[in-house]
């Protein structure tokens, strides 16, 4: 589609590919019979072999799933899972959809508190769960949270000794939902989006498309399966062409390298965080990376100085992905894309996305000004569940259009680029601070591994900004240095005069800096 001299920064949806009217179940039954042998999904098991599924035993032990699903629970009500990625996850994943009853992915690292948000608000009455997480009894406590609100728990490694139903499965509709995707929380509580089975698999085919993705390719998910990142970004996106996902059950620098050459990975993805541990492990100089064709990137927005970074150390080409809870894979460079576009922006729509960039009086702007992202099309959410009207309108309204919160812009060739998020902006004297726009030109300092910029108040200024950062490991910089290198590249209120040195930074499940938490630390300890 050419957009080429339009003044509004504006890009109607492509729709010259239609979409995909099966649910996901259909679309791996449709596999199991055509591909029966293919390889759908590999893990290392204990004994340390690795192990696979092939398409038509995946499909057969989903069917068994979702009919033991429907023994506990009728279709169209939810279930949640809080575990590590593996494959009775996956098996999960696709049996719920089979069963018609949407899935509710929890965080097993979520509090009692979170954990009761969202069983209230989704209304799932059956969970499976993990024995433990991270050394803490995950489905003993899952299981007292449920009996209080009479919801089912179950072990999720011992869902084949649960009772099946003997009649057929019921059929699902690609308008049914899909996913109770719930937010990343990086303000206030997660929120529940409402994702059809149309929207999480037509975003995950149409990401695929765009970098040419095969049947032979061997996607090496990093990504926590309760998160959309993997859960549809990763599994559902093998699923549209036939390839193989290879599971971690938890991200693991030297686990992940040492799994890249043993099964010959083609894809890998991460957010930024992931990129610099790997490439900050002593064992990487000495890894076989040649299988790698395409590096996914994506939860933040990356710095160009990481970009080149990563694609010079890997050898291979990055594709920069965008996209949220609320609508998945919805924007992406493209492999072809300069290097210059790939570093500076997150690419144009991909299919089915009609975008536009939008001011305070909710106008659609000029090419080239920065306002709100706006996007609206079939393969955003429906909506979401446990929020009340008014809070839900201010995201999706009336006309379909869903807010993002972030803040862009567009050039005359639809290429979008991330300012910051509209809530990140920080307001200091009167004039506008944008974090991301900071970070990217403390980031090129050698000795600054990653960096989050924050609000923090002041009695004179309203709100200045901090530097958090953490320093490329033996590196050193002082604060004078620091603030010289900012000052080289940014007018002068823009450049932090504080700064905070971490050994980590607190994230959420999609790797994105959960800035509240900073600013609480910084709180308590008088901003230094």
């Amino acid at each position: 589609m050419e957009h080429t001299t339009a003044p509004l920064a504006h890009w109607p949806a492509d729709e010259r590919v239609p979409l995909d009217t099966r649910s996901i179940g259909e679309v791996l039954l449709d596999w199991a019979r055509t591909a029966p042998d293919s390889i759908a999904v590999q893990w290392e098991d204990a004994d340390g072999s690795i192990r696979g599924l092939s398409y038509a035993a995946l499909a057969a032990d989903a069917v068994a799933f979702a009919r033991r699903v429907l023994a506990q629970v009728p279709a169209g009500e939810p279930i949640a899972v809080a575990a590590a990625p593996g494959i009775d996850w996956v098996t999960l994943e696709y049996g719920a959809a089979l069963a018609g009853t949407p899935l509710v992915p929890l965080n097993p690292a979520f509090t009692d508190s979170e954990m009761t948000h969202l069983f209230d608000t989704s209304g799932a009455r059956l969970v499976f769960a993990d024995d433990e997480h991270r050394g803490t009894p995950l489905l003993t406590r899952l299981s007292s949270l449920a009996t209080q609100r009479a919801v089912q728990a179950h072990r999720l490694a011992d869902w084949r000794d649960l009772p099946a139903i003997e009649d057929d499965l019921p059929p699902v509709d690609a308008d049914q939902v899909f996913l109770v995707q719930y937010t990343s929380g990086t303000t206030g509580r997660p929120k529940g989006a409402l994702l059809s089975h149309r929207a999480a698999y037509n975003s995950a085919a149409g990401m695929m498309a765009r970098f040419g993705a095969q049947r032979d390719d061997n996607w090496l998910n990093t990504m926590p399966l309760h998160h959309v990142g993997g859960s549809v970004s990763v599994v559902i996106s093998v699923l549209s062409v036939g390839a193989t996902v290879t599971l971690l059950p938890g991200f693991d620098a030297g686990k992940a390298l040492e799994m890249i050459p043993r099964t010959r990975v083609t894809i890998f993805s991460g957010v930024p965080t992931m990129h610099l541990a790997i490439l900050e492990h002593p064992g990487f100089d000495t890894t076989d990376l040649s299988s790698i064709r395409v590096l996914m990137a994506g939860g933040s927005t990356l710095a160009p100085s990481l970009i080149r970074r990563v694609e010079d150390a890997f050898g291979a080409s990055i594709a920069n992905a965008f996209g949220q809870s609320e609508s998945p894979n919805a924007i992406m460079t493209s492999l072809t894309d300069s290097d210059i576009d790939k570093s500076e922006t997150i690419g144009t729509p991909l299919p089915h996305r009609e975008v536009r960039i939008v001011g305070p009086d909710d106008n659609t702007l000029l090419v080239g000004e920065a306002g709100e992202l706006w996007m609206r099309g079939p393969l955003v959410m429906e909506g979401y569940v446990g929020v009340d009207a008014a809070t839900a309108a201010r995201t999706l309204d009336a006309d379909g259009w869903l807010h993002t919160g972030d803040l862009c812009s567009m050039d005359e060739r639809g290429l979008i680029r991330i300012r910051g998020r509209l809530r990140d902006v920080i307001i200091r004297g009167g004039e506008n601070i944008y974090p991301a726009e900071v970070e990217d030109v403390m980031l090129s300092h050698p000795a600054v591994a990653e960096m989050a910029v924050v609000g923090m108040p002041d009695d004179y200024w309203g709100e200045v900004p901090v530097g958090v950062l953490r320093l490329v490991p033996g590196a050193a910089a002082t604060d004078a240095e620091l603030e010289a290198h900012g000052r080289a590249s940014l007018t002068g209120f823009k450049v932090p005069r504080r700064w905070e040195r971490v050994d980590s930074f607190p994230l959420t499940a999609s790797g994105k800096v959960k800035k509240f938490e900073l600013q609480q630390q910084l709180s308590a300890t008088g901003g230094r």
